[in-house]
């Protein structure tokens, strides 16, 4: 049997990749800080939420419930966040910790070198990309 391959690269796996390239060269510019790439994500989001619940901070970060609670947990050990709910509460409240608050503030300017450096990179394409995401997710 003859299959027909297709000619073109998937867009998905070339996605991936670029984005895995990405995120190590974000990750290693990060590396002072202490924290990675996703772990700013989630530090700035409560910042820039304040308090907030899973839900919430969940849908501003794209994870299902489960997965953001996993990935906050070393947050939580870190003490880089604090879980703002009662004991007996079921809903759990994130905030910064001043050590949060400490850590963001060393991660935001390295943050932002990453960020020029791949904004220079692409030039006039980056407008474009950014609308090509906005797109994706929409899908």
């Amino acid at each position: 049997m003859q299959i027909a391959l297709p000619q073109d690269p998937c867009l998905c796996i070339r996605m991936r990749r670029a984005a895995q390239r990405m995120t190590d060269y974000y990750d290693k510019t990060l590396l002072p800080s202490g924290i990675s790439v996703n772990q700013y994500s989630l530090l700035i989001n409560i910042a820039r939420l304040g308090e907030c619940g899973t839900g919430e901070l969940a849908e501003k970060v794209g994870l299902e419930k489960s997965t953001l609670v996993r990935t906050l947990k070393p947050l939580l050990s870190a003490e880089l966040i604090a879980d703002a709910s009662a004991d007996e509460s079921r809903k759990r409240r994130f905030s910064l910790t001043s050590k949060g608050e400490y850590t963001l503030q060393k991660a935001i300017p390295l943050w932002q070198q990453a960020q020029s450096k791949f904004k220079q990179q692409l030039g006039e394409e980056y407008e474009s990309l950014m609308g090509f995401f906005n797109t994706a997710n929409t899908l």
